[in-house]
């Protein structure tokens, strides 16, 4: 009884498998967007702007712009997020 059942799972799977496409891993940008600075040079003007030690840095887009997320461990242990703009480096929150 056993003998038949892994066959039948099988090939379920493979019919499964390939039932659906692939959806795209990004959907794609309609226009070209550019970083003027890089991700630990967002991080050093976070730093140095509100003070505090880098912990995390992301990649975010905003209204059609693209910013860093830069996360802070302050001295008092509170953890400050702030939003980079990555064409100007200017603070954006």
């Amino acid at each position: 009884m056993l003998k038949w059942l892994i066959p039948v799972f099988a090939a379920v799977f493979c019919v499964c498998a390939q039932a659906a496409p692939p959806a795209p891993l990004s959907p794609p940008l309609s226009t070209p967007i550019s970083c003027a600075i890089s991700a630990a040079q967002a991080g050093k003007i976070a730093s140095k702007t509100f003070g505090g030690k880098v912990i995390d840095i992301k990649q975010v887009k905003i209204k059609n712009r693209l910013a860093y997320r830069v996360k802070l461990l302050q001295q008092s242990g509170r953890i400050h997020s702030v939003l980079i703009d990555a064409a100007s480096g200017r603070p954006l929150k």
